[in-house]
């Protein structure tokens, strides 16, 4: 089955959300960024040598990042993993804390063909339904909001994050019909200094998820 929830879980199994915080509003236009699936094709887009969400240290946190909204990586498994990113100030970060995601590839590991968008969405449906999330920043609450996605297209590179997963039916680079069911929060104006960002997720059986980041935002270099 070629799917993923990332934190996650990959695939359905698959790649399964102060003075210094962030907004707690949410925009038109942070929402739609989730349900066209900005994230999902940001993430699936970048090889999985330097994927950020495979990354247990934050080495590879820049990749892939510009402009003035920066996307942080989930984990692509349970446990407890530490990052440490460096980030400008003034950028906004907007990130899934968990969740589940379908990159459906017929004829590779495992998918069939014919299935519909619906049964698609029940599959991963299934998954989030299951999770509690909580994000905190610096010890304090950030909101979270469950965001059910559009169909949407995933273009995935040849060094894909499925290749480990997929085993002798590897996913093709080619471009995949996808949905996304999935906890995300977003901060912003973050003063510069250090801070920590946690992202904790359970599903109460056989996943439970701690990630925790180091961000250290640094001013904005003067001309």
């Amino acid at each position: 089955m070629s799917r993923s929830t990332l934190p996650m879980i990959f695939r359905a199994a698959a790649l399964a959300v102060a003075a210094s915080m962030a907004t707690a509003a949410w925009a038109d236009d942070d929402v739609n960024d989730w349900r066209e699936g900005k994230w999902v094709q940001w993430i699936y887009s970048i090889p999985a040598s330097v994927n950020p969400v495979t990354d247990t240290t934050g080495e590879h946190c820049m990749v892939g990042q510009n402009g003035s909204t920066w996307y942080l990586a989930s984990h692509s498994g349970g446990g407890t993993v530490s990052r440490t990113c460096t980030i400008l100030q003034g950028v906004k970060l907007r990130f899934p804390v968990a969740g589940s995601n379908y990159v459906y590839a017929p004829g590779h590991c495992g998918d069939v063909d014919g299935i519909s968008d619906s049964e698609l969405r029940a599959i991963i449906a299934a998954v989030t339904d299951k999770l509690k999330v909580t994000v905190r920043l610096n010890g304090e609450a950030v909101t979270t909001k469950r965001v059910r996605s559009k169909v949407f297209a995933t273009a995935l590179p040849s060094d894909n994050l499925f290749g480990p997963v997929c085993g002798s039916s590897p996913v093709p680079a080619g471009l995949y019909r996808t949905v996304d069911d999935t906890y995300y929060a977003e901060i912003d104006n973050l003063r510069p200094g250090v801070h920590t960002l946690e992202l904790i997720a359970t599903n109460d059986a056989n996943f439970n998820q701690n990630l925790v980041y180091t961000l250290n935002v640094v001013p904005r270099p003067r001309h």
